[in-house]
């Protein structure tokens, strides 16, 4: 089981540290990261074979039904997001930010149902980076102050970390 959250990472962090690497600097969101892409398929083959990987290994460290069901949503969430990968197009935004709404919130239920004390500090270092980039970084308002800090991916990046730590932890 350790193999397949080994490979999981491997594959997401090598992927946004490519992509950070390419762009020379952090994207708004890792999904932002397709349109920087001159391969597109690129995006959605790792976004879907770090949930496919993960899956076992979420789904028999599940507990409850509850559980199992958070273990699903998450990962056909992340599923979702490499399938419909284009969301500045009308039609497939609704299918994008659907998938990684239902990622990103059943994802960190699953964390709160399995080891909740986890959250606390990887949000709370979210929070704290961000209000620190803003009071370093002023704009002329708090939007493009908030917005400058890409809270998007720092967001999912701590989304990823308390998921795939807290599974590490389990194992």
């Amino acid at each position: 089981m350790m193999t397949l959250v080994i490979i999981s990472i491997l594959i997401i962090a090598s992927y946004t540290g490519a992509v950070c690497i390419k762009t020379k600097g952090i994207p708004y969101s890792i999904s932002a990261t397709y349109y920087a892409l001159d391969h597109k398929l690129i995006f959605g083959a790792c976004m879907t074979l770090t949930a496919l990987f993960l899956f076992p290994v979420a789904w028999e460290l599940s507990t409850t039904f509850t559980m199992r069901l958070l273990a699903i949503a998450a990962c056909t969430g992340l599923i979702g997001v490499g399938l419909a990968p284009d969301f500045k197009d009308k039609w497939t935004n609704k299918i994008h930010c659907g998938s990684a709404a239902l990622t990103l919130i059943s994802s960190q239920l699953w964390v709160a149902c399995t080891l909740w004390i986890l959250l606390v500090p990887i949000w709370g270092l979210f929070i704290i980076y961000t209000l620190i980039y803003m009071y370093k970084h002023p704009a002329p308002n708090l939007y493009k102050c908030f917005v400058s800090s890409r809270p998007m991916f720092w967001c999912e990046i701590a989304s990823l970390i308390t998921f795939f730590a807290t599974i590490m932890i389990r194992l």
